[in-house]
């Protein structure tokens, strides 16, 4: 089995020693010639969920990157989507497989971008609910991580998601079939996290100063802000007929240790306990996760008739804060589009 590993962050580097430790032939794909150059002379070093050192190809083409590739896995965040899809466009092939693995309308803006190439090439394309991995890298070629289980993946066409769990069940065996591409996205747990903690944190962001993300970062008063917007973005998924977890039984899917309490869950985690707030705000859990996470459920709401106050506010703040119009931003959808992806 062959892979293609679009993106040599975090997440790409766990994915791909990870598939090469389970034998699998990998290409990384990066845009940085410094970063191919040291990955292809020594290797990736894990530590966490596998520990050792793996051969993996980096290359800085995308064409020889996917070239007689099974499976294309988009491990970039959101915002990037549109540009990593847009350039494997003209290479795709025939009955190739590409999954998205963060959710966050993955699944739906490929259908966007490449619908010519999906219909030419009979193209798969999938995305999972969550990242793989939590994963964290200190230098090039270098990474921890640990594998989440509990992940859902769906097809854009319902009948296919099982192609994707048969080719990944020797590979990831936890993962199991969620209802539709919407209930994926919806399942995504960070957004509704990272940016209320980013944003309540700000100053000590902008400051510079050291904190731990779940550490604290977060209080009582963050942790109700949380479970708010939590309760709306399940409130827009049943009025969409989907059923997905809360936040909290979200996280605890991921981990063999379970709490009764997301504060609890985000600051007794020994995963969670690793990450450090982010050193700038044009950092991800803005400009990712306010566009492609929590701004789409106010936009589904607002299509529906569903209230969501919380979400609103912090999106609205955002934006002014940032001096952005997180509204407009990220994945475009209408009503139609948004019941086509039911089916």
């Amino acid at each position: 089995m062959k892979f293609a590993i679009m993106g040599a962050g975090n997440v790409g580097y766990a994915i791909s020693a990870y598939l090469s430790y389970k034998g699998a032939d990998v290409f990384l794909y990066t845009r940085q010639p410094e970063k191919a150059q040291t990955i292809n002379k020594i290797g990736i070093s894990t530590t966490g969920s596998i520990e050792g050192t793996y051969k993996v190809e980096c290359v800085t083409d995308p064409a020889e990157a996917i070239n007689g590739s099974d499976c294309i896995i988009v491990t970039t965040t959101a915002n990037a989507h549109k540009d990593i899809l847009t350039k494997i466009a003209p290479f795709l092939e025939n009955n190739q497989k590409i999954l998205m693995t963060n959710a966050n309308w993955g699944a739906f803006e490929a259908k966007q971008i490449l619908y010519k190439e999906i219909q030419d090439k009979n193209l798969y394309v999938a995305e999972t609910s969550s990242q793989l991995c939590v994963a964290s890298s200190k230098e090039i070629g270098s990474v921890n991580f640990s594998l989440k289980l509990g992940i859902l993946l769906a097809a854009l066409e319902k009948n296919k998601s099982k192609l994707f769990i048969d080719m990944l069940k020797p590979y990831f065996p936890s993962i199991s079939v969620g209802k539709n591409i919407l209930m994926t996205t919806l399942c995504s747990t960070n957004p509704v996290i990272h940016v209320p903690i980013t944003i309540l944190n700000a100053v000590r962001t902008e400051n510079g100063e050291p904190y731990k993300f779940y550490g604290n970062g977060i209080s009582p008063l963050v942790i109700r802000y949380i479970e708010k917007m939590d309760m709306e973005r399940v409130n827009v998924a049943k009025a969409l007929n989907i059923e997905i977890q809360s936040v909290l039984d979200g996280i605890n899917s991921f981990w063999e240790i379970k709490y009764d309490n997301l504060f609890d869950a985000l600051r007794k985690n020994k995963v969670y306990q690793k990450s450090t707030g982010p050193k700038d705000l044009n950092y991800r859990y803005i400009s990712e996760d306010i566009p492609y996470g929590i701004a789409p459920v106010y936009k589904i709401g607002q299509l529906l008739g569903v209230a969501t106050p919380y979400t609103e506010t912090l999106v609205r703040f955002s934006s002014l804060l940032m001096g952005k119009d997180f509204m407009t931003e990220g994945v475009k959808f209408n009503l139609e589009e948004l019941k086509l992806a039911l089916n």
